[in-house]
């Protein structure tokens, strides 16, 4: 909604690594490049890729239900090639010279191929370039054997096993793993993946204008590369422009994550599922800080944990040096963490993994010292309200000094709405995915409805779970609203959409007549109590708004001239509200010179619905 948070990337430049060039599609219209692609396939059986950079950076022109993770990025490709890591043509030249940031890359190395010489080359690219963050996916080999035992240490490749970058899971829509998503750990104990997202049946982008259905971690990483960016937007317009430091922005990340599985990290979620928005709050508050620690050093840090905190998560990351390629241990840096209170006494350590034995794998975390990571986590359950310090210590530092960032979020029981927000476009006979996010598990949630603004609420569901996160909503075929709204509520804390949304069916049946360049007839079948249509035609980028009426059937003088192909879509809107565009159609002019009806025979018109655009 239009005084919403509105991050969709704008202004962060993502490459991918993939299996080619990706076809045409206009949900990629103006914000794509593919000139460093050189000696890309071309293959039409190649499409991994197409999918993949519309998870991505989508604008959903096409069906505005694809729309992807980060829909104002603009996206570099080139083909999967382990040299673009160190070559200065590759990656280095785009970072430099191109913004680059972000890279998604969805491509197998080797089963727990352990640290190689790709692991080591990224993570000394990361150091050189302290703005990169490389994201790739975990692997789907999740029942293979490598050593550990079947179904352990298989994450695809030495690269994913890198300290520096970010490893992807890959869940379901509710948070369940995937059978097929690899797991961790490193091969030298680490916590890999590092976090998981949605991955299994994910919609988006193929060939030529067309969607389909995609499972894999290859799905789940472009969801967090586009995260990422949205990340990278907030920062940059919060910090003058100025591009964050990747160990930052990973931190915030690992650190934000919603805790599933065992407690603690696990070696099949890392550390957790992505919470974006929980993310984006760490960002906004200044919950961060970033300092650096020398050999022998011990730096403390003031975090003052505010009433009603039920949970404390205070991570410290940072970028490692590369270690040496085949290395037994891959980390080179060590800190370590703990919280003392303000009379110093030692409150809590780190949690800790034992990646020991197959038997351990699955294993609770515990509280400890790790000197495997290069991040650590504290949790703590039930804090006092009050000041605490962070102690971090340089325990082995031989390269140093080490920069490293320390984030921190307070869980409350506090109920916040993440969907439907405002400005939605729902559809009558449809079903819906409501979500929320809190803390704790005690309670059952109430969630209920207004089609009025608020001035009268009905209740959807009263008996929630106190574990559950969402809720499906089967929509009623006849509902209809401009003044929709959702409210959740547990134990006296609530939390409705911002503002309303829109209950209204989608048209049908449109029809776009083009008898010559000048002159545009578009036409489609009324929507139960729609008041208005708004027509839209593919801009530069985005499918742009050229004109509302109240009719079913318009002329128009078309805005671009010398755009004679192009593609077009209608929304019904209900008074103020504005529901779902309809699946564009693609048209173009019958006539190159007008001679049939058209803007230069103007008894064709009916001037009552006659459209002028004015420039």
């Amino acid at each position: 909604y239009s005084s919403g948070r509105n991050y969709n990337g704008d202004g962060v430049v993502v490459m991918m690594q993939d299996d080619g060039y990706v076809q045409p599609h206009i949900d990629r219209n103006g914000r794509i490049d593919e000139s460093f692609c050189n000696g890309c396939s071309t293959s039409a059986s190649d499409d991994h890729g197409d999918h993949c950079s519309g998870t991505i950076m989508g604008a959903g022109n096409l069906d505005p239900q694809a729309k992807g993770m980060a829909d104002g990025a603009f996206l570099y490709t080139m083909g999967y090639s382990t040299s673009n890591y160190t070559n200065s043509n590759g990656i280095p030249l785009l970072h430099t010279n191109f913004d680059v940031v972000i890279t998604s890359t969805s491509y197998s190395n080797g089963t727990n191929a352990g640290y190689t010489s790709l692991a080591s080359d990224i993570d000394q690219q990361v150091n050189l370039y302290p703005t990169l963050t490389h994201v790739f996916s975990a692997g789907n080999d999740g029942s293979a054997n490598t050593g550990l035992g079947s179904g352990w240490a298989n994450t695809t490749g030495g690269h994913k096993q890198a300290k520096n970058v970010i490893a992807v899971a890959n869940l379901d829509e509710n948070g369940n793993l995937a059978s097929s998503s690899s797991r961790g750990p490193a091969a030298d104990g680490r916590i890999k993946p590092d976090i998981g997202a949605k991955g299994s049946s994910v919609f988006s982008t193929e060939h030529n204008n067309t969607y389909g259905y995609k499972t894999g971690t290859s799905m789940s990483c472009p969801g967090i590369a586009g995260i990422m960016a949205q990340f990278y937007q907030v920062y940059k317009e919060l910090n003058s422009g100025q591009n964050p430091n990747s160990s930052l922005m990973k931190n915030i990340l690992l650190n934000s994550a919603d805790d599933i599985g065992n407690p603690g990290p696990d070696f099949k979620h890392g550390w957790g599922e992505v919470n974006a928005l929980r993310g984006v709050k760490i960002i906004e508050d200044n919950q961060y800080i970033m300092s650096n620690i020398s050999q022998g050093v011990t730096n403390t840090h003031s975090i003052n944990v505010p009433v009603g905190t039920k949970q404390v998560n205070i991570m410290v990351y940072w970028n490692d040096k590369e270690g040496s390629a085949n290395s037994n241990l891959a980390l080179v840096n060590n800190l370590d963490i703990q919280l003392i209170d303000d009379a110093g006494s030692l409150v809590e350590l780190p949690w800790v993994l034992d990646p020991s034995s197959n038997a351990v794998l699955d294993n609770n975390a515990i509280k400890g010292v790790d000197n495997l990571n290069n991040m650590e986590q504290i949790s703590v359950e039930e804090p006092v309200p009050g000041n605490y310090n962070l102690v971090v210590s340089g325990n082995s530092i031989p390269f140093g000094p080490q920069q490293y960032t320390v984030t921190y979020t307070f869980l409350t029981d506090d109920v916040t709405l993440t969907y439907p927000i405002g400005g939605e476009g729902w559809v009558p006979g449809e079903s819906e995915i409501i979500r929320w996010d809190t803390y704790s598990n005690n309670g059952s949630f109430n969630l209920e409805y207004t089609l009025d603004g608020g001035l009268n609420w009905g209740s959807v569901a009263s008996s929630i779970n106190g574990s559950d996160r969402q809720y499906t909503l089967n929509l009623s075929n006849t509902v209809s609203s401009d003044n929709t709204k959702i409210r959740i509520s547990r134990n006296g804390f609530s939390d409705e959409s911002d503002e309303s949304f829109t209950i209204i069916g989608v048209p049908t049946n449109l029809n776009v007549y083009w008898p010559c360049p000048d002159s545009i007839n578009i036409s489609w079948d009324p929507v139960v109590n729609a008041t208005s249509y708004e027509i839209s035609m593919l801009g530069q980028k985005y499918m742009d708004s050229i004109f509302t009426s109240i009719n079913t059937s318009v002329w128009i003088i078309n805005p671009s001239p010398n755009i004679t192909n192009s593609w077009f879509s209608v929304r019904a809107n209900l008074n103020d509200g504005k529901g779902r565009r309809a699946v564009a159609v693609n048209a173009q002019s019958v006539n190159n010179i007008c001679s049939g009806y058209g803007c230069t025979d103007q008894s064709a018109f009916n001037y009552s619905s006659l459209a002028i655009i004015d420039d």
